[in-house]
């Protein structure tokens, strides 16, 4: 065996160890928030892991295959723990909507460099939701946007911020915006996040809360906690049927995510939905790619039941919409 060989060998046999190590450390993420990270990786580390097996047990023999293996078999089951249960939750029936009252809603982060708003207005029509609930929705976007808006959604209101602090919310519905001071008018502004509360009824009367946010990427990894645990505080005050839409920038593999939903008492409603990116910065231009993180979600509870969920038709974002159905019981 040439030592050209030899080398690929042990490079594969050490990647292969190498990525069960990170999938091990992820387990840990609860403890230490920095090895929390790795969780947002997972959709990597579970197929490399199955692969990093393939590769000790073809390459390596005797004593080495057996010491590699239990390694590498430890770093399966770590990222099997968190995949699985999130792939077996994508899988379960929803219950199927009342013969009326049932509402649609679209959450839809519309990147701040897209432009085409005639795409955006398309993606919506083709599912003609009820409330719509926008991030990203920069002044550029809302000039064309909102006029297209207007006739079909004539309730609405607007946060202009900072960063992830420009929120849109357009309806069918009549609700009532509540001042909590959490969504800004000032486009120059210094407030990075926002969010949008809304008191609506169904029309048989029932009361049902929506609100939409926009978090941070979750490094610096207090800046994110530091978001979600103001957003705790706002949800705990509510009382009754809501909803909770918007684009997280946190995939739900993480501890971090994982905690904000068991502690505030969520159902998150989408499992397993891949969102973004569709288009990524390289070689000097954006270009097209295939989703493979799940960080726009929809989480309810008091009494909403979801009857369908699903991904909506691509626009120009690098973000998928999301588009459900719902009654409040």
């Amino acid at each position: 065996m040439s030592l050209f060989v030899k080398l690929i060998r042990l490079g594969l046999v050490l990647a292969a160890l190498g990525v069960a190590v990170l999938a091990i450390l992820a387990l840990f993420g609860f403890a230490v928030p920095e090895l929390d990270l790795l969780n947002h990786a997972q959709i990597f580390l579970l197929p490399g892991t199955v692969v990093g097996l393939v590769i000790v047990t073809v390459l390596l023999g005797g004593m080495l295959r057996s010491v590699a293996a239990i390694v590498v078999v430890v770093g399966v089951a770590a990222s099997a723990n968190v995949m699985l249960p999130e792939i077996v939750g994508s899988l379960r029936a929803r219950p199927l909507a009342p013969a009326d009252g049932s509402i649609t809603m679209m959450t839809h982060n519309l990147f701040g460099m897209n432009y085409e708003m005639d795409k955006v207005i398309a993606a919506i029509r083709a599912e003609h939701p009820d409330i719509i609930v926008l991030q990203e929705y920069f002044g550029e976007q809302a000039t064309d946007l909102h006029p297209l808006l207007l006739a079909d959604y004539p309730f609405f209101v607007r946060c202009r911020g900072g960063k992830r602090a420009n929120l849109g919310l357009y309806s069918r519905i009549p609700f009532a915006q509540v001042d909590d001071n959490a969504c800004p008018n000032n486009a120059y502004g210094t407030t990075r996040t926002a969010h949008i509360l809304a008191n609506f009824q169904t029309t048989d009367g029932k009361p049902f809360s929506v609100i939409t946010t926009h978090m941070d990427w979750p490094i610096p990894i207090a800046r994110q906690h530091e978001q979600l645990n103001a957003l705790s505080a706002v949800v705990d005050k509510i009382e009754g049927p809501m909803i909770l839409a918007g684009d997280f920038n946190s995939t739900p593999w993480s501890y971090s995510l994982r905690d904000f939903v068991a502690r505030n008492g969520f159902t998150r409603e989408t499992m397993n939905l891949v969102t973004y990116p569709l288009s990524w910065f390289y070689f000097g231009a954006w270009r097209d790619t295939i989703p493979f993180l799940p960080l726009d979600h929809v989480m309810t509870r008091g009494g909403v039941v979801v009857h369908d969920l699903h991904a909506g038709q691509k626009t120009a974002s690098d973000h998928l919409p999301v588009v459900f159905t719902f009654s409040v019981e």
